[in-house]
Order: structure tokens, then sequence, then C-alpha cells
């Protein structure tokens, strides 16, 4: 599965259609989350002079390659308190 999304990662840097094309025509792209297949056929329809970033097919390899991994890394036990003058920005925003 890696292999396959490398391969379609690839493909969708390059803005190459004909390649994106051929790699969702392979089985393991029916797994695929909705949103990484449309992307894929967004970036294929643009072409190689489109400018659309692979950001939804980049994380699923991310996150894949993480699950592959082990997992994800603990979250932190620690909670931030909001920054300075979040307090009065949320209620001028929620003053409505």
């Amino acid at each position: 599965m890696l292999a396959f999304l490398d391969m379609l990662c690839a493909a969708l840097t390059a803005h190459d259609p004909d390649q994106i094309r051929r790699i969702l025509r392979h089985p393991l792209a029916r797994t695929l989350p909705p949103a990484v297949r449309l992307e894929a056929l967004a970036i294929a329809r643009a072409g190689a002079d489109g400018t659309i970033p692979p950001v939804r097919a980049l994380h699923f390899y991310y996150q894949t390659l993480q699950l592959l991994a082990g997992g994800e890394r603990p979250r932190e036990a620690t909670f931030d308190p909001p920054p300075a003058g979040y307090r009065t920005w949320r209620s001028m925003a929620t003053a409505h």
C-alpha cells in the first residue's frame, strides 16, 4: 500500500495526468478516502500546467506511514492557555 501511495503522490506532485489516471485504475485506488480520490482527479483534470497541491494525498500518505510505523506519537498531557487577548477577541466575535 505504501508503494502505491508513494507512486500516487509522485504523480500528483509532478502533475502528470496520464500517470495519475493509470494509478487510479489500480485496484488499491478503491481503498483511497474519497477526498484523496477527488483531489487526484482534480489534479489530473487540471493537467500538467495545474497548480493544485496534493495536500490530502500527502496527508493520507503521512498518516499511513505513521500507522505502519507503530501508530501516533502520544499526545502531551499539558494544556496551554489561550494567547493573551483571546478572550477579548472571542467575546467580540460571539457578541452578535
